[in-house]
């Protein structure tokens, strides 16, 4: 509970990000109060990007970090638009989601505590954003 009360008081709103493809994605999506919402913000995440850019579900993958080494993402990443990592503050998930953060083959990370994205864009520098949601709505 403490990690997750640090995280979300270190993290950012749609302000403070400084990508615009991350800001527009909290922005229309996260804190966006006039659309409904699935259960999971992961499926709301996979749904706005298949409307607003006509991707498929099969664009989009979600792994546990149990199984699955660093090298073993950063191939999966090239076959995906984006890929949702589950638990990345627990246990040894922590450290392969550091490791990932340091790896420069990872260009787009965002922390939603819960969960991570990886989203592999070679148009903008490689960054690691601190997301906080309305936890409620989910």
């Amino acid at each position: 509970m403490l990690k997750k009360l640090a995280h979300y008081l270190t993290a950012n709103s749609r302000h403070g990000t400084h990508s615009p493809f991350v800001y527009t994605l909290a922005d229309e999506l996260i804190y966006n109060k006039n659309i409904s919402r699935s259960f999971s913000l992961i499926d709301d995440i996979q749904w706005y990007y298949m409307q607003q850019l006509h991707k498929q579900k099969e664009d989009f993958l979600v792994l546990s970090l149990k199984d699955i080494s660093v090298d073993e993402i950063a191939v999966l990443q090239e076959d995906y638009f984006m890929i949702f990592l589950k638990d990345v503050h627990r246990g040894e998930a922590e450290n392969l989601w550091a490791a990932m953060q340091a790896d420069q083959r990872f260009i787009v990370l965002i922390d939603f505590f819960e969960f991570g994205v990886l989203c592999k864009r070679t148009e903008q520098p490689k960054e690691t954003f601190k997301l906080r949601y309305p936890y409620r709505l989910y």
